[in-house]
């Protein structure tokens, strides 16, 4: 999705990024193609949705964004520039001030040791974002209150055993706030958390997209919640993103067949408990072995001889949306 406004230039870009993980020994490993040629932009303000299965490669992007992987292939852009050819310790302290992560899991994100402040402490100073015990201790309580975490002062005290999920996962926002970044990196944030307190969190980081501009990328396998909070979706299989399109978009229309099976997939009690297409069987591939077809072709009910031949390229459909499918040929669906 490209905003309108003065936002037009992407924030962050991830462009042809692929990953490859090495396995066992010289003579019987293998190699994992965890990311293949994913491309994509971020924007101050929006929030991109990345979709799929577990295996798919969502949080291998993650890191790669977040530097905590190196990209077999392809660049990452922060404003234009690619952080990939900076080097030093400087440059990758003000890249991680700018382009923040918060982790799927609350409950080992925090160390157990420490009060709650400890987290939220040590970004202020690394960062260099308050300096002084009395100037720390007043943004302390200014980011606790930030993510709804009132009186801030009882809950500075508190160790992460004290705390619910949800409270944890306000103070790992907090952490990542502590930052001052544009970007934050949220990967699968919800998902370890009660269903009761699933839409407190959607609605903080919601808030914080709107008020104070920050761009998102959300990853997450439930694309109900990628609904209610994205902009835009990606929906990822097998390490290639194989379809975007605006929220809306996709939802009422989506075009891949793994998107179709993904969304077949969602409860919806105004279509009954069964559907056509929710019946398709097969989990994500080996990704040692994808061969030189498409990788959902082995579970797709419209698979095609060519699909068994190579993976296809995307196809553009309209000026914010493509897919790669077979099934669409320059922008015309095949019937």
């Amino acid at each position: 999705m490209n905003p309108s406004g003065n936002d037009k230039q992407p924030i962050l870009e991830a462009r042809n990024l692929s990953k490859e993980f090495h396995t066992g020994g010289a003579f019987t490993g293998g190699t994992v193609k965890a990311v293949q040629g994913a491309s994509f932009k971020l924007y101050r303000g929006h929030v991109v949705a990345l979709v799929g299965e577990s295996g798919s490669g969502k949080s291998t992007i993650v890191r790669m964004l977040a530097r905590l992987y190196d990209p077999t292939e392809g660049d990452i852009l922060y404003e234009g520039e690619n952080v990939l050819e900076q080097r030093g310790r400087r440059a990758l302290l003000d890249y991680r001030s700018k382009v923040q992560m918060v982790f799927q899991d609350p409950f080992s994100s925090l160390n157990p040791v420490h009060r709650a402040s400890h987290a939220v402490h040590r970004p202020l100073k690394i960062y260099d974002k308050a300096r002084g015990r009395g100037a720390l201790r007043q943004k302390l309580i200014e980011l606790f209150e930030l993510v709804s975490l009132t009186p801030a002062d009882e809950f500075i005290e508190k160790y992460p055993h004290q705390l619910s999920g949800g409270q944890r996962q306000r103070i790992a926002i907090a952490r990542a706030l502590a930052a001052e970044p544009e970007v934050i990196l949220a990967d699968e944030p919800v998902s370890m958390l009660d269903v009761s307190i699933r839409l407190g969190i959607l609605n903080l980081m919601a808030d914080l997209r709107e008020k104070q501009g920050i761009g998102f990328l959300y990853v997450t396998h439930d694309l109900a919640s990628a609904r209610y909070f994205s902009d835009e979706i990606l929906v990822m299989y097998a390490g290639y993103i194989v379809e975007q399109a605006t929220s809306e978009e996709l939802i009422s229309n989506p075009k891949h067949p793994y998107t179709q099976m993904l969304l077949a997939a969602v409860p919806d009690p105004s279509r009954g408990l069964k559907t056509e297409d929710a019946d398709v069987q097969g989990e994500i591939p080996d990704l040692t072995d994808l061969g030189s077809g498409c990788p959902f072709a082995p579970r797709c009910k419209h698979v095609m001889d060519v699909c068994h031949e190579a993976m296809p390229g995307p196809t553009r459909l309209e000026d914010e949306r493509w897919v790669r499918c077979y099934l669409y040929e320059e922008g015309v669906p095949v019937a």
